[in-house]
């Protein structure tokens, strides 16, 4: 049978591991009955997996060697959402909803898994599976690479999709270089020292103090950098105070910074420090600025990884239905640290139902269309195979 054919006889059941999954979805770091439906399914195909030891994740593979090695990858983990779509394979779990497509991605890579183990004899080189853990929070990611997803044999390239609801099944649209943000997160403690409201001389507010940081942290972007230069400085909490009446000693603010450039998020860092202890001390307190442990870095597409996807793309679907994007997004994905380490492209598939509404990721009512998931099978599994012939 050719490919085509072979899918189709298996996308009813494809279709229906996404829908186990929607059901019973798991939140960030807590992936294990997901992982185990996903071994189910990799021993009931006999694919070869190991499960992570430091966190929820797998990693499957295919292949009997060569020199080129393909990883293709897929998020597991949901998000804290209440499901509204009124589906009759809703969540079945209070509060947590694959709300970000990741039933979609996994169900995907299953299809894609399951269709080249039928071809396995024949496959030019080795291709890895990543079910990776924690997407949505810590990044995991890095925890799969650090335990070595990428070697033995070494991972030459790799690819992951990320449903779109903003675009009609069918579509695909491919980013050349910056694709997404890095990202880094703060936490600012300010101190001052605590009075009575009524003699305010007698202590340092660090109310007025955080409001003046507020102010000045916008002045990294609009004044440290080009107006051409994407930067973003975010403060999204403000936590003190104890009283109406008393001066308040400490203020904690948290927020982020996002960048297209790991150069540009360097000096990003260096300035939001700068302002912070230098406006808090300017004003009689002081200020601490503590970071992220694990910030993310640029998501860059590779030109010759993306120009294969691009191409794959427009066989499968057509010209009309393949779009090259000009603009990067400043929202982050944990992907970069795959294309941090090995050349590789993240590209979107489109996945609303044309004519109905778009509900955008994290929505309660994102749903998306089950016909893209065969769309995603063909152009993941045959962009891995020409990377692996080249």
């Amino acid at each position: 049978m050719n490919f085509n054919t072979r899918l189709k006889s298996h996308l009813d059941e494809i279709i229906g591991f996404r829908r186990h999954l929607h059901m019973y979805p798991e939140l960030s770091e807590q992936e294990s009955e997901t992982c185990d439906y996903i071994a189910s399914i990799l021993r009931r195909y006999d694919i070869p997996f190991r499960r992570m030891h430091t966190a929820e994740g797998i990693i499957a593979q295919l292949g009997k060697g060569g020199n080129k090695c393909v990883g293709l990858r897929a998020d597991i983990d949901a998000l804290p959402v209440t499901e509204e779509t009124g589906l009759s394979y809703a969540s079945k779990k209070a509060g947590i909803m694959h709300a970000c497509g990741h039933d979609v991605h996994t169900a995907i890579l299953l299809g894609v898994a399951i269709l080249l183990k039928e071809q396995e004899e024949s496959l030019p080189g080795t291709i890895k599976f990543f079910f990776q853990p924690a997407e949505e929070t810590v990044g995991g990611a890095k925890a799969m690479i650090e335990e070595g997803c990428l070697e033995n044999p070494r991972v030459t390239e790799v690819i992951a999709l990320h449903v779109d609801p903003a675009a009609d099944t069918g579509n695909v649209s491919v980013k050349y270089g910056p694709m997404n943000a890095a990202s880094n997160e703060f936490t600012i403690e300010v101190e001052g020292r605590s009075c009575h409201g009524a003699h305010p001389e007698q202590g340092v507010d660090a109310i007025v103090i955080a409001a003046q940081l507020v102010t000045a942290l916008q002045t990294v972007s609009s004044r440290s950098f080009a107006p051409t230069t994407p930067v973003i400085v975010t403060v999204g909490q403000i936590h003190g105070g104890t009283k109406n009446n008393i001066i308040c000693g400490k203020v904690a603010l948290q927020g982020t910074v996002r960048a297209l450039d790991s150069g540009v998020m360097d000096r990003i860092v260096q300035l939001v420090e700068e302002i912070s202890v230098g406006t808090a001390r300017s004003m009689g307190g002081n200020a601490a600025v503590l970071w992220d442990e694990n910030p993310y870095p640029p998501l860059i597409n590779d030109h010759r990884v993306s120009l294969v996807l691009e191409q794959t793309a427009r066989r499968i679907l057509g010209d009309d239905h393949v779009h090259l994007r000009d603009a990067a997004s400043l929202g982050a994905d944990d992907f970069a640290f795959f294309t941090q380490a090995v050349p590789g492209v993240y590209f979107d598939l489109g996945v609303n139902t044309p004519g109905h509404p778009v509900y955008p990721l994290h929505s309660e009512k994102m749903s998306p269309d089950e016909d893209a998931i065969s769309y995603g099978i063909q152009i993941m599994t045959s962009a891995a195979l020409t990377l692996l012939e080249q």
